[in-house]
């Protein structure tokens, strides 16, 4: 079995909405020892991303896993279904950063 056949019963739009939902919260902890200050606390972090100085860059390194996981899901997996959610999460979450940082 490869990977390709394996990965059809993931091609679900669902899967690609709960994935597109985890993967910047995920990401958003991954940006925390990369982007931040050395003597940055989590909460100051935290208050950074909801309306500081470097809130657009923090959020939008949040979304980079999704930008991985479109790439391997769309290109390489042909998983379409399971894209169509991760695009669509991707989006309303692009909106939310752009309404955010107006």
């Amino acid at each position: 079995m490869n990977g390709i056949s394996s990965m059809k019963k993931f091609d679900k739009v669902i899967y690609g909405v709960i994935a597109g939902i985890i993967l910047p919260i995920i990401g958003f902890f991954i940006s925390f020892p990369i982007k931040r200050l050395p003597t940055t606390t989590f909460s100051e972090y935290v208050a950074y991303a909801m309306g500081g100085d470097n809130q657009q860059d923090i959020l939008i390194f949040c979304m980079i896993p999704n930008m991985f996981l479109f790439y391997f899901t769309n290109f390489r997996w042909n998983a379409y279904e399971l894209t169509k959610g991760l695009v669509g999460v991707t989006l309303v979450l692009g909106l939310g950063l752009f309404f955010l940082t107006m």
